[in-house]
């Protein structure tokens, strides 16, 4: 086995802890760190990242399993919804140009930081305008970016469960975390049918989100959640800032 990508096994344990404290995917920053960083072409990043993904989330479902922060009736109501979205996004990622494709990861990236700032804004609001309507066709649209792009699911589901059905806080983290688990399975089982995951670096990453699950989800109680959350959106705006510059410049 080669030991050239070894630096990924510790960048890996950071990123799965502070995202399965915080409930975002970790395809959010392994992704672009692939492609910036590694310079993979922008179909196996995006497959790496959500195969890295893959194995954090379902970390980090397990571990909240134990913790009993899971609320089946509420991850049923969104699943189907989201791996409909998902059938349509793994379509969509098949057919589009990879150009096309490094425009639709930065303008999602900048979508989903929106959202969340939008969301912890309203959060300190006493009328809270997350509408039941809405979350069926959220849901397929957050489907259909975290299989083009590897960013969505949880992102979106995190404010949809905690202001669209009412959930706790940390419970509504660990349903994001479960629900992008389940996505990234069928994401990640197409992707290896494609051949786009890059094996040499999944070693390295899926090691280190095995680690960063577990304790992602075991010091969430202990950090403070929306200073967490805020600072990852402006990080995830900056990167789709970044792409959507690389799109014009070149």
């Amino acid at each position: 086995m080669s030991f050239e990508y070894w630096y990924v096994f510790p960048y890996a344990i950071l990123v799965a802890t502070l995202c399965n404290a915080s409930g975002f995917s970790g395809a959010v920053l392994f992704q672009p760190f692939f492609y910036f960083v590694l310079q993979t072409p922008i179909p196996q990043s995006i497959a790496t990242g959500i195969a890295t993904e893959t194995i954090g989330m379902t970390s980090g479902t397990i571990r909240y399993a134990l913790m009993r922060k899971h609320d089946f009736k509420n991850y049923l109501y969104f699943l189907p919804w989201i791996l409909f979205g998902v059938a349509l996004g793994i379509l969509l990622f098949s057919k589009l140009p990879v150009l096309a494709l490094r425009a639709l990861v930065g303008i999602v990236m900048i979508l989903v930081a929106l959202t969340h700032l939008w969301s912890l804004r309203v959060a300190q609001q006493k009328g809270l305008p997350w509408r039941t309507s809405y979350l069926a066709p959220l849901s397929i649209i957050a489907g259909i970016f975290s299989a083009t792009t590897g960013t969505g699911v949880a992102e979106l589901a995190q404010p949809m469960s905690e202001h669209g059905r009412k959930m706790p806080n940390k419970m509504a983290n660990a349903n994001a975390i479960m629900l992008e688990a389940s996505a990234d399975w069928v994401i990640t089982a197409v992707n290896l049918s494609l051949g786009n995951i890059r094996w040499d670096i999944l070693v390295f990453s899926a090691s280190g989100v095995l680690i960063g699950g577990q304790l992602g989800a075991h010091i969430s109680t202990h950090i403070p959640d929306r200073i967490l959350r805020t600072v990852f959106c402006v990080c995830i705006a900056l990167i789709g800032l970044f792409y959507l510059w690389t799109f014009f410049t070149k």
